[in-house]
């Protein structure tokens, strides 16, 4: 009997339970056994497998009376079988997995601040917890996340005022901005000292020109510009001037720098929320809920406020 055709035509009208057959056949070399093993009747899988010969115009099996043997043909498709019976049960695996928000890619945009300061420890007890997904993270000022996530290019930002847009959001934290000085400063300082100021989104800057108008007449002095508020920070340990931070992700409790918190003219403390924003229905997806409900957990316990008048704490003395 010829069975030298290659294995050609048809090869995409193989289903999974053709590649079975294949596989059980190589394993258990008898009809029989093999439609048992597959809850099959034998004359079905008969059939079947000559329907799969004449598919992919070769033949797999000869068969005996005792048994089948598989042709060289047969013993390819068998590999190929494995193969492709292995890879599906990965696959199948792995869909379970994301389906169930245990795999994937997270797209997640956050400020700078959030990233350098904030996120890192969260985002490590989030991998402990869900090794399998993947992160991709990005940092831009809130202003430009928000545009971005308006356009589902993340699935979830972080960000520091108020937005406009009709998002999903849990608020994470209040901080009360403050001016910052190498030396004792009062409110009345600020018009004649020189400002270090470092980069600010729309959001910001709307706020501290509101806050400046309500207390002075005059603008403030601008005396340098840094790109980064840790820049920001290093430039005036050195004494180069103040500046006003809103974020207390640039200010660690051990900075060395005297603070004033800000208040605007009636006494009301200047203020700025952070949140964790998505867009509607997103949290619909598994791998969304579960980040959104593990950051709302952990991101979301209260901080030690800050509050008072100017004060200092001196940074340790290193060599």
């Amino acid at each position: 009997m010829a069975y030298s055709r290659t294995v050609a035509r048809g090869w995409s009208l193989m289903n999974n339970l053709d590649w079975k057959i294949v596989a059980e056949l190589h394993a258990t070399p008898n009809i029989t056994r093999t439609a048992e093993r597959l809850n099959m009747t034998q004359s079905a899988l008969s059939k079947r497998l000559q329907q799969i010969e004449d598919e992919l115009g070769a033949q797999i099996v000869v068969r005996f009376c005792k048994g089948v043997i598989l042709t060289p043909e047969g013993e390819y498709l068998a590999t190929k079988a494995r193969e492709f019976l292995t890879g599906y049960e990965e696959m199948r695996r792995t869909l379970l997995k994301v389906g169930n928000g245990q795999s994937g890619l997270i797209r997640i945009g956050a400020t700078n601040s959030f990233v350098r300061s904030i996120l890192p420890p969260h985002l490590k007890k989030y991998q402990r917890q869900f090794p399998n997904v993947e992160i991709d993270i990005t940092s831009d000022t809130s202003a430009n996340l928000i545009t971005k996530l308006k356009d589902f290019s993340f699935h979830v930002a972080f960000i520091w005022g108020e937005m406009d847009g009709d998002f999903e959001r849990v608020l994470l934290n209040t901080n009360q901005a403050r001016a910052v000085s190498c030396t004792p400063i009062t409110l009345a300082d600020l018009p004649k000292m020189p400002q270090v100021v470092y980069q600010k989104d729309s959001f910001a800057r709307k706020l501290m020109d509101t806050w400046w108008r309500d207390n002075f007449d005059e603008p403030p002095h601008i005396g340098m510009h840094a790109n980064h508020g840790d820049t920001c920070r290093e430039m005036v340990l050195a004494g180069l001037g103040y500046a006003i931070f809103l974020s207390n992700a640039f200010l660690p409790e051990n900075c060395g720098l005297f603070e004033l918190p800000l208040t605007y003219a009636d006494g009301t403390p200047v203020v700025r929320n952070s949140w964790m924003v998505w867009q509607k229905d997103i949290s619909r997806i598994p791998l969304v809920r579960n980040f959104v409900e593990f950051m709302r957990s952990h991101l979301s316990e209260p901080a030690p406020s800050r509050t008072g008048l100017a004060t200092r704490v001196n940074l340790p003395v290193t060599g």
